[in-house]
Order: C-alpha cells, then sequence, then structure tokens
C-alpha cells in the first residue's frame, strides 16, 4: 500500500496563512436629542435613565460558594488542672461538709416527717357556698321526630362525655314482642345540634332494653334486646348498620328480655381490650359474654341465679364493683338482693385424654367448673360425640350436646342481703367506694347497704302521692360526689340525695313540668361534666339537667365521712384518696 507521503499528501497548518484586513465601525442610531429621565434609587439616591440602545441589561447574581459560618461561645466552667489556687483562696475541705451533713440531716427529715402531719395552708379553706348558683337548670332537650307511643327504656353517656345514647320501646310488653325502636345518640355539645334528628340513629329488631358504652373506646356500644339477644355496635364506623356483633336465641343462652348488661374487666391487666360483657335476665342467668373477638355466638361462662329449694330466680339488675372486679350483686324479681362472687380465672389443668381432640375454646369452658362438674361434662359430651360421630370437640359441640344447664352454668357463691318487698329495679357499686351498693325497689324504697353486711345501713323512702305510685324506676350515684345520688320515681319526680346534708330527705327535686313528661324511666350522670344529669322520660324525650354547684363539687373530707358512715377505721374510702388528690385537677 502507498503511504500518504508518497501520494503527495500536504499537511493542514500549510493551508492557512496570515492576512491583514481593515476594520468595519458600525455606530448606533442615535436621536439628536437623547432623552431621559431622573429616576429615584432605593437609597434615596436620584439618576438619570436613558434610552437603551441596542443592548440587554446584563443581571448579576451573588452566589456564596464553600462558605460556612463560625460561632464562638464561652462556658463558666474549667478543667481541675486549669484552675491556680492563690494564696488567698481557701480550699474545700470534703471531711467537714460530710461532718456537716451528719449533723443536719436527721434534723431536716424530723421537720419533713412533722410535715405531713401540719396542717396544709387551705386546708381549712371553704368554698363561699353562698355566692354561687344554688338553682337546677335545664341545658338540654333532645329527641326522635317521628316516634309515636314510644318511651325511653335507657339513657347512657359514652366514656368521654360527649355522646348521650337513649334507646326506645315499650316497657309494659308482655309476650311476643311486635315493637320496632331504634337507638339514637346525639352530639349534645356539638354547636349544629338539631334537637330532634339524632347524629346516629340504629335499626333494632324489636327494641334495646338496656344500653352500656365501652369502658375506654367510645364509640363502642353495647345493648340488651327485649328478645334477648345482646348486640354490639360501632358507632364511629359511620356505617348505615354499625352492628358488628349479635347473639342468638337458644335453651343456653337468654331466653327471655335483657335487664342489664355491663362491661366488666376480663382480668386486672388493664388493657383496652381485657373487658368482657355481663348480662342478666329474668330466665335466672347471668352470662359472660367475650367480645374481644367480636363474637358473641356462645357465652364464655354463666351462672344460674338459685333461691330456696333450688328455684330459679329471674334477675332483674346487675352491678358489678367497680374496684373488685370478682364482685356482683344481682336484685331479682322477687325482691331478693344476692351478693354474689365469680372466681377468677385459673390456670388450665389441660385437655382431656382419650380418643376425641378437645380445642381450646371447649377446655375453656371445663376449666371454670369444680372437679365433679368437670368430669360429668367431659363424659356427657364424648358420649355426645360417639352417637354423632364427631372427633373434635369446640365449645358448639359442648352446648350441641345439651347438658344440664346447671352443670355447665353452676350457681356462684352467694349471700343475701335485706330483701325487699317488690322487684329490684336497680342496683349499683359507689364509684368511690368497693363496699358501697345502692338499691331501688318497685316497694318505694331506696337502700345503701354495706355490701359485707347483711342488713342495710339507711332505707330511703322518696316522696309520692300513694303507695300504688311509689315504686322506684331508676336511680344513680354521682360521678362527682361521692355523697349524692339521685332517685327517679315511676309516677313521676327526680329527687337528688345529699348524705352530708341529710340522711333522711331529698335536697333537691329537678325542674321536670313545664316541658317533656314527669315519668322518668331512666337517668345516669355524665363520666366527665361534672354536675350534668339526663333523664329520658315516658314522652320519648331526653332532657339534661345541670345541678348546682353545690352537688356537683366534691367537699373537703367527703370521702372521709363515707368512710366513717361504713364503719372503716382510718379510711379515705378505697378511691376517695386517689379523687380528693386529683380533685384540683379534675375540676
Amino acid at each position: 500500500m502507498e503511504s500518504p507521503k508518497q501520494a503527495g499528501y500536504i499537511h493542514p497548518s500549510a493551508r492557512f496563512a496570515d492576512e491583514s484586513f481593515e476594520g468595519a465601525t458600525v455606530r448606533s442610531a442615535v436621536p439628536d436629542k437623547p432623552f431621559y429621565k431622573v429616576v429615584q434609587d432605593k437609597d434615596g439616591k436620584n439618576y438619570a435613565q436613558g434610552v437603551r440602545l441596542q443592548t440587554d441589561k446584563v443581571e448579576r447574581a451573588n452566589r456564596r460558594l464553600q462558605s460556612f459560618e463560625v460561632k464562638e461561645m464561652e462556658i463558666q466552667t474549667s478543667g481541675p488542672g486549669d484552675v491556680a489556687v492563690g494564696d488567698d483562696e481557701q480550699v474545700v475541705d470534703e471531711q467537714q461538709v460530710v461532718e456537716f451533713l451528719r449533723a443536719v440531716v436527721p434534723l431536716l427529715e424530723e421537720e419533713l416527717g412533722l410535715a405531713w402531719n401540719s396542717m396544709p395552708a387551705f386546708d381549712a379553706y371553704e368554698p363561699m357556698w353562698e355566692d354561687t348558683a344554688e338553682t337546677c337548670e335545664m341545658t338540654h332537650q333532645v329527641w326522635k321526630e317521628g316516634l309515636v307511643d314510644l318511651e325511653v327504656t335507657c339513657v347512657t353517656w359514652n366514656t368521654t362525655g360527649a355522646t348521650l345514647a337513649a334507646s326506645y320501646g315499650k316497657l309494659d310488653t308482655l309476650g311476643w314482642c311486635e315493637v320496632a325502636a331504634p337507638v339514637c345518640l346525639w352530639n349534645i355539645f356539638r354547636p349544629q345540634l338539631v334537637a330532634g334528628e339524632p347524629d346516629t340513629v340504629i335499626q333494632v329488631q324489636g327494641f334495646v332494653m338496656c344500653l352500656a358504652f365501652h369502658p375506654t373506646k367510645p364509640g363502642l356500644l353495647a345493648g340488651g334486646t327485649y328478645n334477648g339477644e345482646l348486640q354490639i355496635w360501632n358507632t364511629a364506623s359511620g356505617e348505615l348498620d354499625p352492628l358488628i356483633a349479635s347473639s342468638s336465641i337458644d335453651d343456653y343462652f337468654h331466653r327471655e328480655a335483657i335487664q342489664a348488661v355491663e362491661w366488666i374487666p376480663a382480668d386486672l391487666s388493664g388493657g383496652a381490650d381485657a373487658w368482657l360483657l355481663a348480662t342478666v335476665s329474668g330466665d335466672g342467668k347471668v352470662l359472660l359474654w367475650d367480645a374481644r373477638e367480636n363474637d358473641l355466638s356462645m357465652p364464655s361462662r354463666g351462672f344460674m341465679l338459685l333461691g330456696a329449694k333450688k328455684k330459679i330466680l329471674g334477675g332483674r339488675s346487675l352491678t358489678f364493683s367497680p374496684l373488685d372486679p370478682w364482685l356482683f350483686v344481682v336484685g331479682s324479681e322477687t325482691g331478693n338482693v344476692i351478693r354474689a362472687f365469680r372466681p377468677p380465672p385459673g390456670a388450665s389443668m389441660g385437655k382431656p385424654q382419650g380418643a376425641y381432640s378437645w380445642k381450646p375454646s371447649a377446655v375453656a369452658l371445663l376449666d371454670q367448673l369444680a372437679a365433679n362438674a368437670r368430669l360429668q361434662l367431659q363424659n356427657h359430651v364424648e358420649n355426645h360425640c360417639r352417637t354423632s360421630g364427631a372427633k373434635e370437640i369446640t365449645a358448639e359441640v359442648v352446648f350441641q350436646s345439651k347438658p344440664d344447664p346447671s352443670v355447665l352454668f353452676p350457681a356462684p357463691k352467694t349471700t343475701d342481703l335485706e330483701s325487699h318487698a317488690g322487684p329490684v329495679t336497680v342496683a349499683m357499686f359507689s364509684p368511690f367506694h368497693r363496699k358501697l351498693l345502692l338499691t331501688g325497689s318497685a316497694d318505694g324504697s331506696v337502700r345503701i347497704f354495706d355490701v359485707l353486711q347483711q342488713r342495710a345501713l339507711s332505707t330511703f323512702f322518696p316522696p309520692a302521692a300513694h303507695l300504688s305510685t311509689c315504686a322506684v324506676s331508676a336511680a344513680c350515684w354521682s360521678s362527682a360526689r361521692p355523697c349524692v345520688f339521685a332517685v327517679a320515681m315511676e309516677m313521676g319526680g327526680v329527687y337528688i340525695y345529699d348524705l352530708l346534708q341529710s340522711r333522711q330527705a331529698p335536697v333537691m327535686e329537678l325542674p321536670l313540668t313545664g316541658s317533656g313528661s314527669q315519668k322518668v324511666t331512666s337517668l345516669t350522670f355524665n363520666p366527665k361534666q361534672r354536675g350534668l344529669l339526663a333523664v329520658g322520660d315516658t314522652s320519648g324525650r331526653v332532657r339534661v339537667f345541670r345541678l348546682p354547684f353545690k352537688l356537683s363539687e366534691q367537699q373537703k373530707n367527703e370521702v372521709t365521712f363515707l368512710g366513717s358512715l361504713l364503719g372503716d377505721k382510718g379510711s379515705r374510702g378505697d378511691k376517695g384518696s386517689e379523687k380528693d388528690r386529683q380533685g384540683g385537677a379534675a375540676r
């Protein structure tokens, strides 16, 4: 191949040469008289602004690159070696400090010990009650438009005290229920509240006899129906049908109207989900339901109420001690007041050995029984499995085997308190003292018990025109005052009692005249807003009253007085000491 040099190749640099040309000048066309104007700058100085000639403004921007800031700070400390001790400076003798503390500390501890028993600065302070409002006024009145001939069967507040729920029905219903009545909820303190339009309306087949909000979940509401069903609604879900769980009607469940429902602790852990539901009915059963899995297909435990000669007692009211969850009291249709104990959950006995596989739900039913009853139920269920061919035993199989109800639901350990002469329409433990019990009856009497004593401490007879109109329809302890409770009469009137002022007569009667009916069927105190009392009546209206300040503000030594009433020596009433300490913050 021939190389470039051999072919006459010329280097590119040889193609360029130096040349010189004359320059050309182009001038801008400038008017004879340039135009300009005087403009004031931001700093206040004037300058001439002329005509822009074929040039654009040169824009400049300053940017700081790789810059940093340094700050210096002085402190008032230095190392031991940096301090030079002069001749005139004194060095601290640590031994002298130790000796000083040894001499002073005992005196200081003695003074601190005496301070516990000295009079606090405001211990002798008494509020000027005469300067506060002494009147009782109605703050709200709500109802459901369109309801005819329906009365309020139950009212209850949720745990935040903001939502009020009311169930409607007919309390004089006998036999088969042909009534369909709703459950209504109002956010009482909402500015856009419309009295006749509930915020939430829950349609129920039949009607609800009793309601109870969850202690820690404000939107969870449980209700017992006239047909014997237990239902749970999630009122915060926003769905048209908030029902999340419902029980059925069976021989081993409630076959009569549920008279009371209450949330109780499942154990002592205190968790948000560690709650059970307790119900009582006229069929004589107290049933416990585990609703943590939103399943009410069958109760987790139960008790039969037995009276003299092993006869079943129909339940009318139920209450569990808020400070002792294993203690409960049942009021019966016959007037009996029964104190009972439910055994706390113990260690599991394990699965029975044999040819059948016992599942945990079935083992849980066995673990709640005594040894003899456990063996009797195990043999009965396994005989049923031999007949039906089942190999696995669940709680559903246990109920399908149709055991003796007295074996599956044994009678609890009970003690009879002083009886009423009529059905016990209400029973309620005090939220301030674990032994204080309030009961009301159709015989017109209201009693206060020390639950550890058989006889009542005090008996009250609210005013009534005639003996035939004296039945007590509802009663409730105040959530703010340990010595205050309210009583509603079936034929009209709501009376407020204050044990500090009188142990015989009521201190106030609610002003029910003027709106609604005077026949109150249910009442309840607000758990957060002290002094608010909600009452439901036979006309279907729910009214909220604000009690006077003196009946709403806990007074000095009130819990101590309650303890002395029950004979407690040096007691501040269990929960009361904590309430007293936190009273100022709560108020």
